[in-house]
Parts: structure tokens; sequence; C-alpha cells
């Protein structure tokens, strides 16, 4: 009799670990992971067949779970370690979701699952082996509740759930370039646009993605300094290996230039501009740069060249800023919109309020943050 209760019991306890890993599994698949593996999928379908995340989800999910409750039958873990069974699939959940630049790149640490492989390997057959001929031997007739079992099973869940979190990839930027380069993909322009809005953390990549995607639709002179700008014109231009899911030719060809050896940022953006057919884009890029520099004296006289007919007032929002924050310096008149003109009004009379640069940075940032004018004076402290 005692020996069905402990059969019937140990299929529950088998059944409930499995329907927690495949929930696990299925939703670190298709929601925590799922832009990483759509990236992997692009390279290697070459978007021959749209991505569907839940799909991929399930289809992983099974097959692990499957896998697991396959492989215990030879290693028999039971009772409150049943959930150790799963830790063979566990680690090919981290491995298969440990995508990271080296997709582009080519540099993937294969030394790293190597040794985890091996070692999991080693740690599952060892672990196996004393429980099956050592433990379960002496503690086949000794009662436990299975409320007991349930939570030590939880505990190991719980365990190896972190270090599927743990082994693979969580770094957060290259995550918002691939949702960037997602939703551009699909058209989705604006929430491209707003992945990481409320951050103040942003990758060399993810700039240059976001100024790319603002430059095509015409908004970079109206909205590049409402994200987070670390590094200058720079920030504008991509590397020359791809890195990102961001084709650095992508923003060459919208630039109608590239960089030669040893060329700095702006001369790339300077030279775009002797192109018989410039685009806006590259004016705005030009223009941004200077910003970026904080050439402001340059941009001044760049930006009445290149936009000769257009009145302050019907600038894109940011060279605005710049004009007005000139003019302050400088003592001249520029005849901005009265918005403009009240909001920098607004921001010079929160500036007298704290002495401290620090403390006033700070309050500024609230208030401006997203503004050139808080960019240009205390984006560097």
């Amino acid at each position: 009799m005692r020996n069905k209760e402990e059969i019937r019991l140990q299929r529950v306890v088998m059944a409930l670990c499995a329907i927690l890993f495949a929930v696990f599994s299925f939703l670190f698949v298709a929601k925590s992971q799922s832009v990483l593996l759509e990236l992997l999928y692009d390279e290697v379908a070459t978007g021959k067949l749209q991505y569907n995340a839940y799909i991929v989800g399930g289809v992983i999910s099974a097959v692990l779970t499957i896998f697991a409750l396959w492989l215990n039958k030879f290693t028999g873990f039971k009772r409150e370690w049943t959930a150790f069974s799963f830790m063979p699939s566990a680690l090919i959940l981290a491995f298969i979701t440990d995508i990271d630049r080296s997709l582009y790149t080519g540099e993937y640490d294969y030394l790293k699952w190597i040794v985890v492989l091996a070692v999991g390997i080693f740690a599952y057959a060892a672990f196996s082996f004393v429980l099956r001929r050592i433990l379960f031997a002496k503690i086949k007739n000794v009662a436990m509740s299975a409320n007991r079992i349930i939570w030590r099973n939880l505990v190991l869940f719980v365990i190896l759930f972190s270090l599927v979190g743990f082994l693979s990839n969580g770094e957060e930027n290259f995550k918002r370039e691939a949702l960037v380069a997602s939703y551009y993909k699909k058209g989705d322009s604006d929430n491209a646009l707003k992945v990481g809005y409320l951050s103040n953390v942003a990758s060399h990549s993810l700039t240059v993605q976001r100024a790319y995607i603002l430059a095509k639709g015409g908004m970079l002179g109206e909205r590049l300094f409402e994200y987070p700008q670390y590094y200058g014109a720079d920030g504008l231009i991509p590397a020359k290996e791809q890195v990102s899911p961001l084709v650095p030719d992508s923003v060459y060809a919208l630039l109608g230039a590239s960089p030669l050896q040893g060329e700095e940022a702006l001369d790339v953006f300077k030279r775009a501009l002797k192109n018989d057919n410039v685009s806006p884009a590259a004016k705005d890029y030009y223009l941004s740069a200077l910003l970026l520099d904080r050439k402001i004296v340059e941009f001044t006289d760049n930006v009445k060249t290149l936009y000769p007919d257009t009145e302050t007032a019907n600038l894109p929002k940011h060279y605005q800023e710049a004009l007005l924050l000139y003019s302050s310096i400088n003592g001249d008149s520029v005849q901005a919109g009265s918005v403009m003109q009240e909001q920098f009004n607004a921001f010079k009379a929160l500036e007298a309020e704290h002495e401290d640069i620090f403390v006033r940075g700070n309050y500024l940032r609230r208030h401006f943050g997203r503004t050139y004018w808080w960019y240009f004076l205390y984006g560097n402290i």
C-alpha cells in the first residue's frame, strides 16, 4: 500500500516539476529572450519565414521538457531531488539563449560553454550515482510529507532558473538594440523609438540606431536630445565592423558617405555635404554632430547656410534651442517661438535658484534633461 502511495506521489511531483519547467522555459524563450532568438533566426533563415516567438517558445519548451522526462528514466531522480532531473535541459536552455554581439563579430566564447557543460554533465552523473546507489537505498522506507517534497523541489527550481538567467545573455542594451531592430523591421518606428526611452543608459550602438531612425524620419533635429548622448558626434556613426543589428552600410547610404581611414565622425558628415545631391538627412547629421561636439558657433554659422529660407521659429526644436542659447551667451536676439522662449526663461530662472553646479544640474535635468540647453551646459557633470 505504501509503495503505491509513494509511486502516486512521485508521479504527482514529476508532473508538477514538468509543468513548472515547461512554463518557465516557454516564458523565457517567448518573452524574456525572444528578441535575441529573433536576431539569430534572421541571421540563419535570412527572413524567409516570419519569426513567431510563441511557436518557437512552445517547441523548445516541449522538447526540453520531454528530454528531461526521458533522461530521468535512466538517472532516477525522485522525491525532493526530482527537479534536479531538469538540470541538463536548463543548461541547454541557457546555451541556446546566450546570444550576444558574437552573432556579428564571430568571437563567441565557446570555452565558457565547454567548461559549463562538462561540469554540468559530471555533476549530474555523480549526483545521480550517489542518490541511486547510496541515499535512496537508505531512505526507501522513510516517509516524507508531500509538502516538504514539493517545497524542496521548488527551491531546486529557483536555483536552476537563476542559473539559466546567469548563463544566458542578459545584456540590457543589446536586448534593446535587438528590440529596436525588431520594431523597425516591421515598420513600427514609433515603438522602436520608445525602447528604453526612460533609461539614462545607452550603448554606442543603441545611440546610433536611434539617430538613424530619427534621421530617416526627418526628426534628428527635433528629438535627438530626448535620448542620453554620451558619445558626441561619434554617437551618430556606427563602428566600421557590424556589432549590432544595425548594418553600418544603412547609415552610410542615408548619409551619402562612409568613413575613410582615420577620419573623424564630424569630417565624414562635412564631406557628405559636398555631394551633388545632398540629402536632408546629411544636413541634419552634420548640424547634430556640431551640437553634440558643442561647436555652437560653427552650428550657428552653418544652420543659416543650410536652412537659408527658414525662419528660426520654424526650425527643428533642438536647432532653436541652440540658437537661443547662443544668443543668450552673446547678447544677441533671436526670434524663436513664444513657447520656446518661455521654456528658456524658465530654464534660466531655475538655474538662478541653485548655486552648486551639481545640485543645479540635477534639478534642471528633472525638467529640462531632454533639451540641448541641459546637454550643452550640464551634460558632462
